[in-house]
């Protein structure tokens, strides 16, 4: 199948090859949302306290707040 014969779905498909991290920022960028990325930066930022407060690591991170 020639460029010319494909639609404008199937070039999209070949352009993404890459990791889920990946693909989710080049959707940010495309469709210009960059505001989610603060916002899933403190999600993390959450579940990294979250997962860190179940292990040795507590006493050192109860002491921040």
């Amino acid at each position: 199948m020639s460029d010319e014969q494909k639609n404008q779905f199937e070039k999209a498909g070949e352009q993404i090859e890459g990791s889920l991290v990946g693909e989710f920022f080049l959707m940010l960028r495309q469709n210009k949302k960059y505001w989610l990325v603060p916002l899933i930066a403190v999600l993390l930022l959450f579940g990294l306290l979250i997962i860190l407060g179940a292990t040795g690591a507590a006493p050192f991170i109860y002491t921040l707040f």
